[in-house]
Formats: C-alpha cells, sequence, structure tokens
C-alpha cells in the first residue's frame, strides 16, 4: 500500500513538473499571443489592462463578435485573472474581451491532449480513417443528420487553421487531403455552434 501511495505521489509530481504556465497580455484591443497551442495540464494567465475582462464565448458568438458567455466556461475579473486546467479540456477554446468584443477583441486557446482523452469526447457518429495518414484521409458521418450537425476545420500546432469545410457542404464521407502539409500533429475540430470537439490527427 505505501508503495502505490508513494508511486501515486511520484506521478503526481512529475505531472505538476511538466505543465507550463502561458501569459497572454493585451496590446492595445489586441491579445497577445493569440491563438497559442498548450497542451491539457497547463495553465493560463491573463495579464492585462483593467479595462479588458475575458469571457470563454461559443465558436458561433465569437465569429459574431459577440459576448454571450459559454455555459461551464472560463472568465476573469477586469485586469485579468488565471485560467486554472480544469476549464481547458482539448480543443480549441475561444474568448473575448466582454466591452470590446464588438470591436473584434478576441482569442483562441488550443488545448492538446493525450489521443486517448479527445476519443472519449469525439463524437461517436464521427470516424477518421486512417490516423495517421499520408495526409489523405477521411472523416466520416454516420447518418445524415450528423451530417449537418458539425463544422469541420483543422488547425496546425501553430494554431493556423488549415483546412475548412462548413456544416452546408459536410457529406457522410468527407475526403480530405492534405498530402501538401508538412508531417506532424494537426487538430481536427467539429463544432455544432456551441461546442467544439477536438481530435489528434498525425499526418506521416
Amino acid at each position: 500500500m505505501k508503495r502505490i501511495t508513494l508511486l501515486l505521489i511520484l506521478l503526481s509530481a512529475g505531472i505538476s513538473a511538466s505543465a507550463k504556465k502561458w501569459t497572454i497580455t493585451n496590446v492595445g484591443f489586441t491579445f497577445s499571443p493569440t491563438p497559442i497551442t498548450i497542451e491539457a495540464g497547463d495553465t493560463v494567465v491573463f495579464s492585462i489592462a483593467s479595462i479588458h475582462e475575458v469571457v470563454e464565448v461559443s465558436e458561433a458568438t465569437w465569429n459574431a463578435n459577440g459576448n454571450d458567455p459559454l455555459e461551464g466556461g472560463f472568465s476573469t475579473n477586469p485586469g485579468g485573472g488565471t485560467v486554472l486546467p480544469s476549464f481547458l479540456q482539448a480543443g480549441t477554446h475561444f474568448y473575448v474581451c466582454v466591452p470590446h468584443a464588438s470591436s473584434g477583441m478576441k482569442g483562441k486557446i488550443i488545448v492538446q491532449g493525450s489521443t486517448a482523452t479527445e476519443d472519449i469526447h469525439f463524437p461517436a457518429e464521427v470516424s477518421v480513417y486512417p490516423n495517421p495518414s499520408d495526409g489523405r484521409f477521411q472523416v466520416i458521418m454516420d447518418n445524415i443528420k450528423s451530417s449537418k450537425k458539425y463544422d469541420l476545420d483543422i488547425y496546425n500546432t501553430e494554431g493556423k487553421r488549415v483546412y475548412l469545410k462548413s456544416r452546408s457542404e459536410i457529406e457522410l464521407v468527407n475526403i480530405v487531403d492534405l498530402s501538401g502539409a508538412e508531417k506532424g500533429i494537426y487538430i481536427l475540430n467539429l463544432s455544432d455552434g456551441r461546442k467544439t470537439y477536438s481530435k489528434k490527427i498525425i499526418i506521416q
């Protein structure tokens, strides 16, 4: 029993040691850096001017430059604050400055997690095959309903979007060709307008 307890303590210490703290500031009415790509377990600190206040929003609200809070999302006080790992699950988190969202003051945090964790939350009616791939793969929807439910986009680890397909264009079988992209890890996002689901894909 003591050995098990000691092992758990050591594992916990290892996780804590590998976690990072990221700082986002503001330059006038722009967040910097954005987007940022972090790992699950990392912490984000907003160190911003007192006239700014951050709230997490849905992708649809973000695109519309709105400031309606995402249910269960993170927020800060005026002047910033710390966003704990419990609010930063794997996927893309969209945030805005509450008083300046209409002016386009917004940013994104892309959280990379283990494939196992992502797969738990990824919609069961959607499959990606093959993964890893040479950049050519399929995103398969199980039924017509799910095929018109999601927007699909793919980002590299620098937060740059490399692929986009809106729900009006989604089919039961969606052939994605990123064979010209650099080898590495990418994040495939499915958004239903309220929540974003993410899956790690590998191009090799």
